[in-house]
């Protein structure tokens, strides 16, 4: 599992703890959490989760408020040692305000 790359960052985080669920597509990792994001931005999220998944896995986010889904993958989890938790770095296929921002970055406007 690798950790995220300093560089790779596109547009303004926010810190928004948003309730999600996250699926793996891959059939042969059987993975569904409902968990909360920890930052969020145009090209993906952070959320916390119980257990890592490998970088590379593809999944889903669904929007608990409103139902809403979007391909993603997973691109590095780091352990959270304090509470056994891992931080979850997610990177959507296209970039946009998924997150339902009101007054979003401008950055965000991809």
């Amino acid at each position: 599992m690798g950790k995220f790359k300093k560089d790779a960052r596109r547009s303004t985080r926010l810190s928004l703890q948003i309730p999600v669920e996250i699926a793996s597509l891959d059939p042969t990792c059987n993975f569904r959490e409902e968990c909360q994001t920890a930052v969020v931005n145009a090209q993906g999220c952070g959320v916390i989760v119980h257990r890592p998944l490998d970088s590379e896995t593809p999944i889903v986010v669904k929007l608990i408020s409103s139902g809403a889904s979007k391909k993603a993958r997973v691109v590095g989890a780091i352990p959270m040692v304090k509470t056994g938790s891992w931080l979850l770095g997610v990177a959507f296929d296209s970039p946009e305000n998924f997150w339902q921002v009101d007054r979003p970055p401008a950055d965000w406007c991809v």
